[in-house]
């Protein structure tokens, strides 16, 4: 059977680190085993779903460079691809009648009042919450006279007694005894909607997904899922929960999310694989080279490798890879996401010129127009003693008429034998006078790109 996984986000607001922390074992698994990989939207969460999160995941995603071949925008044999339109269908009506009719599944007219009492005896007894399945029997005439209070109903599945046992692919044998689930849980909100867990396993089985990767904070989620599966007549997917994503000190990144979307992150100037490489240098993959792509990741992919102890995302040691991954790309490589942080005086032609001068000076695409400004703009007036100035009007009279790549030397070599000059006494009003600043490019580089006009001029302005 061919290897499927499926990634599977809800529309709740922008694709964030998290989110790709999520996708990205399942890519990287498809990739490795030339599988195949699904999106698909679970978009129950009506309180939660957001206008446009749905484009911005497919945005975000195709920025990453993922690859899916089924999802709501691509269609598929499988389809549709998102929760609310299987819904539509009837396909969770179909599984819930499936399971009514073995005894699997009932209805459950608790109401949230006594929900809560319920919770509150259970808390002062040092219990854990957990629902009694008080529901589990009731008669038709109980169920009529609930109707006639007002009641609807929820759908609960009836968890089988004893011990669930699968295996997970990183955390290995999983033990939960039913008891300590939480009682009977609920797959049907009353309004006819599935919960995720529900929809998620109906969903598995009519795509036919052999492997289901996830945050271990849907662990508990399998073992009910475990049942569900086995009710509904099918054989559970190989299942790797994988360690939760911290911040650097430890904590939950919950409230850091939104600084960390990957749009905000596209926009500060980070590139797609800077960022995929660090996740998945968190114990996913090992990058080959600074600038490995998505393909090359998978190579080194592995279950085995994948830890259960938490992760920790740091923002400093992603930076510090994205500008390792910038220092050692190739214009070609950088094209398709410089050109949007290009300033108005520059073109793309210009850039990919001067690429390989001004890339050393990047941490992220944003300082683009820093590192091109002291190049293709005249410098601002700078402040000159009048040695200095004496020394930069002789500077200009050496100038040659032609430059050549070995300008640079010949150049200052002779100035230091006409004025005595060396080192930064040589070098840095020259540097100040043609750029306006103390570091930045080599300018036995930049010479040639100015050219002898452009470079006197520039030690004229810096001598008046």
């Amino acid at each position: 059977m061919t290897l499927r996984v499926r990634y599977a986000p809800s529309p709740t607001g922008l694709m964030h680190v998290g989110h790709l922390r999520a996708a990205l074992p399942n890519l990287l698994l498809a990739l490795k085993e030339n599988g195949t990989l699904i999106l698909r939207i679970e978009d129950t969460d009506f309180d939660r779903n957001k206008i446009g999160s749905e484009d911005g995941f497919y945005e975000d995603l195709a920025w990453l460079g993922f690859s899916f071949a089924e999802g709501p925008h691509l269609g598929g044999p499988v389809g549709p691809y998102r929760t609310m339109e299987r819904n539509e269908r009837g396909d969770y009506t179909a599984a819930v009648n499936k399971l009514l009719a073995s005894g699997r599944a009932y209805e459950c007219f608790t109401s949230p009042e006594e929900l809560d009492l319920l919770r509150k005896i259970q808390t002062s007894k040092n219990e854990p919450p957990r629902y009694d399945n008080r529901h589990r029997n009731l008669t038709e005439e109980q169920k009529n006279a609930y109707r006639a209070e007002g009641r609807v109903a929820v759908i609960r599945f009836r968890m089988n007694d004893g011990e669930i046992v699968f295996q997970d692919l990183i955390r290995g044998e999983q033990r939960f005894k039913t008891e300590n689930i939480g009682g009977d849980p609920v797959i049907v909100r009353s309004n006819g909607v599935p919960l995720f867990t529900f929809a998620g396993a109906v969903d598995d089985i009519a795509m036919n997904i052999t492997h289901v990767i996830r945050g271990e904070d849907h662990i508990v989620n399998a073992a009910v899922q475990v049942q569900l599966y086995e009710a509904l007549g099918a054989t559970p997917p190989q299942f790797a929960h994988v360690a939760l994503m911290l911040d650097k000190d430890g904590h939950k990144m919950s409230k850091r999310f939104g600084a960390l979307s990957i749009k905000i992150l596209r926009e500060q100037g980070y590139l797609p694989t800077a960022l995929a490489g660090y996740i998945a240098s968190l114990g996913f993959a090992e990058a080959p080279h600074a600038n490995a792509t998505l393909q090359e990741l998978a190579t080194s992919f592995d279950f085995a490798r994948v830890g259960k102890a938490p992760v920790r995302f740091d923002e400093d040691q992603l930076l510090h890879t994205n500008t390792t991954a910038l220092h050692h790309s190739t214009w070609e490589q950088v094209e398709p996401y410089a050109s949007a942080f290009l300033p108005a005086y520059a073109t793309a032609t210009e850039l990919s010129t001067l690429w390989p001068m001004v890339r050393e000076s990047l941490n992220t695409l944003s300082d683009i127009p820093a590192a091109l400004e002291p190049i293709l703009k005249a410098p601002q007036a700078q402040s000159f003693t009048e040695d200095e100035k004496i020394f930069l009007q002789a500077a200009s009279e050496a100038l040659p008429s032609t430059f050549t790549t070995n300008t640079w030397s010949e150049w200052t070599t002779t100035l230091k034998a006409a004025t005595g000059r060396k080192g930064k006494e040589l070098f840095m009003p020259l540097r100040r006078a043609l750029t306006g600043q103390e570091h930045g490019p080599e300018l036995a580089q930049l010479l040639p790109v100015w050219g002898p006009a452009e470079v006197r001029s520039r030690l004229q302005s810096a001598c008046n």
